[in-house]
């Protein structure tokens, strides 16, 4: 069993039809994919337990993620610009063994926050379009 540290990790966002690294991400969440299902309860039914069965379709979720900001970083930049026009492009999550999960989503953020003893922030998400494609 391998068990992966967290550094070395990379998120890429699309820029002029080329994927990108982001810079200085500090942490990430996601994307957990979720199958749909329904209530499959029945009158006779005698036990206990509510019943839910699978749709066959799976919500994306979203990748959440943190990272120091810098307003004049142009990647940074450019994730403004994508709050600006919204729009479903291509991601890539790459993880430190370079396990890739590529996938398309719509951007949303960034929220900076900041604090007198922290740097600046921002809090960002990618909504999915569909699901990653897992290796």
């Amino acid at each position: 069993m391998t068990v992966l540290a967290c550094k070395g990790h990379t998120i890429q966002c699309e820029v002029s039809a080329v994927l990108t690294d982001l810079a200085q991400v500090i942490s990430f969440s996601g994307p957990g994919a979720e199958p749909e299902t329904f209530e499959a309860d029945y009158l006779d039914n005698s036990d206990a337990g509510i019943p839910h069965k699978p749709t066959g379709r799976v919500e994306g979720g979203s990748l959440e993620f943190e990272l120091w900001l810098d307003p004049g970083l142009s990647g940074h930049q450019n994730l403004t610009a994508k709050s600006a026009a919204p729009a479903v492009e291509s991601w890539k999550h790459i993880f430190p063994d370079s396990t890739e999960w590529p996938f398309s989503g719509t951007f949303k953020g960034p929220n900076p926050t900041g604090a007198l003893a922290d740097g600046l922030r921002a809090s960002c998400s990618v909504k999915l379009d569909g699901i990653p494609t897992y290796p």
